[in-house]
């Protein structure tokens, strides 16, 4: 198991956010592909951490259906599941698209700097390896658009799915350019500036169909990663 400690145990957290971080990690970042034992003891050994925070931990991503625990059978890290992905899409672009109504009618310059501050972040991130911190900046394009619309308890709310949408793009990474989802939020972004919310809304559904469209090829070139349909 091609388990990797990214960063040290920080001084403020606890033995489970410890293990929480690490693991959840391991997982985006497809270092533990799906289908993949987890053996409790062996995390715990390499994490140097007793047996319960690792519990709690693998409790906690299980809740996530990030991974899947089979009482008396062991562990394993979750296929992903490609109806979760399409119902997150759904549920984002019918939340998004009225979102963008107010973006183009209400958004002040010093928002739109703020999403302008993101994408060089982006643009940055893009070209490092651990390509994680590119996506919780490409999270935060869309947390800063739904703050701005004093709407940001209903991105809370929709944050369950972000994690299976990045598994995919890990995945997904593999075979396609991140500079795609980059050039996405920028037409995103030049629509917003100008108030033009049909352009906006239009380069949104197509952000979001690209998942859509790329989760075919994905199925068909890692079928073994996937919940197979019944």
């Amino acid at each position: 198991m091609p388990f990797v400690i990214y960063l040290e145990r920080m001084e403020q957290e606890s033995a489970k956010q410890y293990a929480y971080r690490i693991l959840r990690r391991n997982i985006l970042l497809l270092d533990m592909v799906p289908g993949e034992a987890i053996v409790e003891k062996d995390i715990s050994t390499k994490l140097k951490l007793s047996r319960t925070p690792v519990r709690e931990a693998l409790l906690d991503l299980c809740r996530e259906r990030l991974i899947e625990i089979y009482p008396q059978r062991g562990t394993r890290v979750a296929l992903m599941d490609a109806r979760l992905v399409d119902q997150g899409r759904f549920l984002r672009e019918t939340v998004e698209l009225a979102l963008l109504e107010l973006a183009c009618k209400s958004f002040t310059q010093e928002q739109i700097a703020e999403l302008e501050k993101n994408l060089d972040e982006q643009e940055h991130e893009a070209k490092k390896p651990d390509l994680i911190s590119f996506f919780l900046k490409d999270n935060e394009f869309h947390r800063i658009l739904f703050t701005a619309c004093g709407k940001e308890t209903v991105f809370d709310a929709i944050g369950f799915y972000f994690p299976h949408f990045t598994r995919e793009r890990m995945l997904r990474l593999q075979m396609f350019n991140p500079d795609e989802l980059l050039c996405d939020h920028r037409h995103i972004l030049d629509a917003i500036k100008a108030g033009d919310c049909r352009t906006a809304k239009y380069h949104l559904s197509e952000h979001l169909d690209h998942v859509m469209c790329d989760q075919k090829l994905l199925k068909e070139g890692f079928p073994e990663y996937f919940i197979p349909k019944p």
